[in-house]
């Protein structure tokens, strides 16, 4: 176990330079320190981004969480795509237990093609990257490929979570406006215009009978996602999961 007192001195280290690196810090009790476009406290958790990806600590083996000074008084907060809700679930069938019924077989994802709910032993070539807690386990997933597409468009990453062995969401992520843009385009010329609440932000939302979609860029941390779920899929699970 590293000294404390060290570790303190390394955060605070850390902290002079990050002003200009405009960074969040997690230090771990084991002495592990992880530097985040974005970190914050949920549910006896510590969330924070790496490679794209939302990993999650829990807060007793945290040392310390160090937040960058916001650039603006009024900065917003690192955009993340939705995730399920955090409760205690009641008691319900055990992870891994078929669904109740087959999904439609028509029920497409609108891309490549992957259908909703279909198997994971189905999707070929998926290497596991981490499990959200959520809804019993919601199981991440990636192709190691040397360049990400979505259609026309390059992307940083692409994951796909699983729930009870079948696919529920996509997320396509980008690391620069320019790559978004060109997200955007493939988009909407995949699924027509996405609806917009405000004119000033980037961020387009589409609900169909089969999927939801949710389109979000961030200035502040140069980073968008598409994201994409199952609504077929997310019925089954609130019906197992209730408020």
């Amino acid at each position: 176990m590293p000294n404390k007192s060290l570790i303190t001195l390394l955060a605070i280290v850390l902290v002079s330079g990050m002003h200009t690196v405009d960074a969040d810090m997690v230090i771990l009790k084991s002495g592990e320190m992880f530097q985040t476009q974005r970190a914050w406290e949920e549910n006896g958790a510590v969330n924070y981004y790496k490679n794209g990806q939302v990993v999650r600590v829990d807060k007793d083996a945290v040392e310390r969480l160090i937040h960058s000074p916001a650039p603006v008084k009024d900065q917003s907060p690192m955009p993340h795509p939705p995730v399920a809700d955090r409760f205690a679930p009641p008691a319900g069938p055990a992870v891994g237990q078929p669904l109740p019924s087959p999904l439609p077989s028509d029920d497409a994802v609108g891309y490549l093609e992957l259908i909703w709910g279909q198997p994971l032993s189905q999707a070929d070539g998926l290497t596991p990257v981490g499990t959200d807690p959520a809804y019993g386990g919601v199981r991440t997933y990636t192709k190691k490929q040397r360049k990400q597409r979505f259609g026309r468009a390059s992307v940083d990453n692409i994951v796909y979570g699983f729930w009870r062995g079948g696919l529920y969401t996509i997320t396509v992520w980008t690391s620069n406006f320019l790559d978004f843009r060109d997200l955007k385009a493939e988009a909407f010329r995949r699924f027509g215009e996405g609806l917009q609440n405000r004119e000033d932000v980037e961020k387009y939302h589409w609900v169909d009978k089969k999927t939801d979609r949710l389109l979000s860029y961030d200035y502040d941390s140069d980073t968008g996602f598409l994201w994409m779920r199952s609504r077929a899929l997310h019925g089954k699970v609130r019906a197992c999961y209730p408020d």
